[in-house]
């Protein structure tokens, strides 16, 4: 017996010799990251648990958020030092910053996760940065003051909006040319995707609600109204947007109400509305939509939300003045 024991005990520590050599003791678990845009930090979010797990110190004002598509690294662009910073989820630390330019705004990974293209909202361009190099291979003029970078769903266009022309630029995401615009005639804010990839949901300035996009048209083709909120001067009232998983709602929040609106795709009807914290910028979905987050400035808090109950389970106390958040799987600590 004890020969026996002895012969399980080698096998089991082999085998976690063996993967631990090979990498495969790495986990990997669902974070919502947050940038607190009035400080130099971002904080880390178990959604599960409903608390902070950890705050990294990046540059000053991070702005822009993304995951690589493996999970391995999570991206902040750092908008008062025209940085952005690599971070190790699984240390929950920076291990690397590059410069990019004077502000960077909300940036995004290309489907492969080899480029990291970045918004420069001071110099009018998309910065093109070889994740591997860690340096701007190309920068490509996209308008006055680029805002927010996103990628299709199939990965070949990455779409810039520009606040200062009222457009969206369309780049090719192989050649790194532009390819198109979409006039916008407002000022665009926050873009999301329909499920399908056929329309785009666009907030811009001074519009409580959203424009609806037609992805092969290249135009804006209905807009949804929710009714004039109080007036705000430089037109914060509908901000942050996203389609849930099944696609069947989108989720808006307006800043000068603190709070959610959801919407129905098929019919955009309004299905419901709750409060949130206050001045909510950013709204995203978990992965299996049972979850949502809003990342609230004036409160300096995020909401975590019952997707089907519609109402918020917890608030979670983060750094100053969070604005952008995502959510994604990322590796973890074992």
């Amino acid at each position: 017996m004890k020969s026996l024991k002895r012969l399980l005990f080698s096998i089991l520590s082999s085998a976690a010799l063996c993967c631990a050599a090979s990498g495969l003791h790495a986990a990997s678990a669902v974070r919502v990251i947050v940038t607190n845009w009035g400080g130099e930090t971002v904080s880390v979010i178990d959604p599960a648990l409903d608390r902070q797990v950890s705050e990294i110190k990046t540059g000053a004002k991070p702005h822009g958020v993304c995951i690589a598509p493996d999970g391995k690294t999570i991206y902040v662009a750092n908008e008062g030092d025209g940085t952005v910073s690599f971070i190790d989820p699984v240390k929950n630390a920076v291990f690397a910053t590059i410069e990019v330019g004077t502000s960077p705004h909300q940036l995004e990974v290309s489907a492969d996760g080899r480029f990291l293209f970045i918004p420069i909202n001071g110099s009018d361009t998309l910065a093109v940065v070889d994740v591997a190099g860690r340096r701007i291979v190309k920068s490509v003029t996209v308008g006055r003051a680029p805002h927010i970078a996103m990628r299709s769903g199939d990965g070949r266009t990455i779409y810039v909006t520009s606040e200062g022309d009222a457009k969206t630029v369309l780049v090719d995401a192989a050649s790194l040319a532009v390819v198109g615009e979409i006039p916008i005639f407002g000022q665009p804010r926050v873009p999301a995707w329909s499920q399908d990839g056929r329309k785009v949901y666009q907030t811009i300035r001074w519009l409580n609600g959203a424009l609806v996009v037609d992805v092969a048209s290249r135009k804006v083709v209905n807009r949804i109204t929710l009714g004039e909120p109080l007036f705000a001067s430089d037109g914060k009232d509908a901000h942050g947007l996203a389609v849930s998983p099944d696609g069947a709602e989108l989720w808006l929040t307006t800043q000068t109400t603190h709070d959610v609106t959801v919407i129905g795709t098929a019919d955009q009807q309004v299905r419901g509305r709750f409060p949130v914290g206050r001045d909510p910028n950013w709204v995203a979905f978990t992965p299996d939509g049972k979850l949502a987050a809003v990342s609230n400035t004036a409160s300096g808090d995020v909401s975590i939300i019952n997707v089907a109950a519609r109402n918020v389970v917890r608030t979670v106390k983060v750094g100053k003045a969070p604005k952008r958040l995502t959510i994604g799987t990322v590796e973890v600590a074992p």
